[in-house]
This record gives C-alpha cells, structure tokens and sequence, in this order.
C-alpha cells in the first residue's frame, strides 16, 4: 500500500528535522511513501528546511495552505494525497521505526478506518515529567484508552490517526468550520457513527512532549474543554462518561459555593467534596512521585491534576454558555 504522511506544520523549524529523520527510519519501503507538508504561515525557516531536507527515496511535496487553521491544513493535503493510507503526523511527534509498517498491517487485519497507537509522554524537565505523569493516569484523563490501553481494543478515537483513504469520501473531511472543535474527535465520531471501526495498538508506543509549565497546560486543556463543548453542540451527544467528568466537577462545585451563601448543609458539602478531591490528589501525586522514583516532581503533579480538570471544565462551560463568543482554538 502507498502511504501519504501528512505533517501540517507552523513554525516548526525546530521540530521538523527530528520529525522527516524519524520517518528515514521506517522499515517500510520508502518508495512506497511520500511525505506531503502542509506550511501555514510560519514565521521561522520552516518552509526551508520542509523543502531542503534530505529524504532519499521519499517522494515530497510541500504546499502553502492560506488558512491557519489544523483542519485546513490537514484537507489540503489528504486531497492532495497520491496514498490509499494517509498517516496523520505532528511534528513533534516521536514515532518507533515500524510505525507505518504496524499500521498498514493493522489496517489489512483489522479492517478498521483509523488505527493508531499509544500517547507516551516523553518529558525532560520536572515540570514536563510531572504534567506527563498527570496526563497517562486514570485520576487526570479518566478513562481514555489511547493514553492507558494495556492490551489492542477498539476504541472511539486514537492518537494522532492513520486511515485508509476512502474514509474520508465516506464520512467527510476534518470541520474547517469557524467553531471551537476538536477536529480529531468530530472526524472519529463520524468514522463510527458510519459503522466503521477504530483500532488501537497498544504496543505502538507513540511519544509527544508534555507542556513545558502549568500555566501552558491550563491554556491547553482550556482548549480541550472548548473542543469538547465545540463537539458536544454539533452532535448533541457524548461519546464516553470522562467528557462530562471535569465539566461536571466544576459545575457541582460552583454550585455548592453559591448554594453556601445560604445553606449550611451546602457549606458542608462542599467541604466534604474538597477534602476528599485534595485527598485523592495528594495520595495519586505521591504514588506517582515515588513510583517514577522522581521527588521533583512531586509539587508539578499535585498541581497538574486541578488544573487539568479546572482549565477543562471551564473552558467546557465557557462555550457551553456563550457558544457564538467563541473563536477557533488549536488543540495540541
């Protein structure tokens, strides 16, 4: 099968090099790959070094997408797209060198429309290791299988994504509409609510660098939440209990403290709610730290786990409630 890798790409000057080495390395023929990278109006030498990066016997081409939106990118290049598997691609994403050979075969044996692998975080800094830690547990991310699956399973979305390429003429492109979504989710809940499936490989183990501070992965999961609500009005249903997990934390304790200001029984409640969120968060925090052998990053889980749910939960109800103030947001 002929694979399309498609990289949308904004001032990447720095990530891309590592990105093109990694797809050097595949062990599929490299004559049956072509990397198409989708620039959207980079500030730094990321168009250079697109074009001028040695890629042996990978086929390229480079395209200039006027729109600075993902999805925009991500259209352009699938339609531009020679491959009847489009591997979707991050630039800072880590990838093993079997990747696309695992997932072509994955593709074939499974029949599924997308397959893909694990998120790994792959942290340098305490602040990084600790928001890793914090996004590749049950307490943080509920109950996402693309970030905890020990075993292959179907799943409703994956990592990333490599699909076969008639999917898309089935089901649509990703949404290039001017609403917060989460294009990633919006096209898998599509994928099956078209009857066609979503495979994960567990043991494809794919690597993403955490945000480098607790106020970066606020802004992030800010975004998530609105994606989450993005999607959540466009298909007026859920497709797992963890979307509305953080949302509904938020709404229960905002309530509580209105309901304060008059109700005794609301201020105990509301006591009793925080004691045990802090008590779940100091001994998951601690766990984590000592598993990882890492003190350090003791102080960055404590804080990454409220922020994480605070960050998405507001920005879930802030769409939610003022859904036409809402402007496109990225989400990676």
């Amino acid at each position: 099968m002929f694979v399309s890798v498609v990289i949308p790409v904004r001032d990447a000057a720095k990530y891309l090099p590592t990105c093109l080495d990694q797809l050097l390395q595949q062990d599929y023929p490299h004559e049956q790959m072509e990397v198409i990278i989708v620039e959207a109006r980079s500030c730094d030498a990321t168009v250079e070094v697109a074009k001028s990066h040695p890629l042996e016997k990978i086929a390229r081409k480079v395209l200039i997408c006027p729109e600075s939106g993902r999805s925009h990118g991500l259209n352009m290049g699938i339609r531009a797209a020679a491959g009847g598997a489009i591997c979707r691609l991050d630039a800072r994403t880590r990838i093993p060198h079997d990747y696309i050979s695992t997932c072509v075969r994955t593709l074939a044996e499974t029949g599924a429309a997308n397959v893909g692998g694990l998120q790994v975080p792959e942290g340098n800094t305490p602040a990084q290791i600790g928001i890793g830690l914090a996004m590749s547990h049950p307490f943080g991310v509920g109950n996402a299988q693309f970030r905890l699956a020990k075993s292959d399973c179907y799943v409703d979305t994956v990592y990333l994504g490599f699909f076969r390429r008639d999917i898309f003429d089935k089901v649509g492109w990703f949404d290039e509409r001017p609403n917060v979504i989460s294009e990633d989710s919006d096209l898998n809940q599509r994928i099956c609510a078209a009857g066609e499936k979503i495979y994960l490989i567990a043991r494809l183990r794919v690597g993403y660098e955490p945000r480098a501070s607790l106020r970066d992965q606020f802004i992030l999961y800010f975004r998530y939440g609105m994606a989450r609500a993005g999607n959540t009005l466009k298909h007026r249903n859920i497709t797992s209990w963890r979307q509305l997990a953080a949302p509904g934390l938020v709404f229960v304790a905002m309530a509580l403290v209105l309901a304060a200001w008059w109700l005794p029984v609301a201020r105990l409640v509301l006591l009793g709610l925080g004691a045990f969120y802090l008590a779940i968060d100091i001994l998951v925090a601690f766990q984590l730290a000592w598993q990882a052998r890492r003190p350090a990053v003791l102080p960055y889980l404590l804080a990454a786990f409220p922020c994480m749910h605070w960050s998405y939960g507001l920005g879930f109800w802030f769409v939610m409630l003022v859904p036409n103030r809402a402007k496109k947001e990225t989400t990676s």
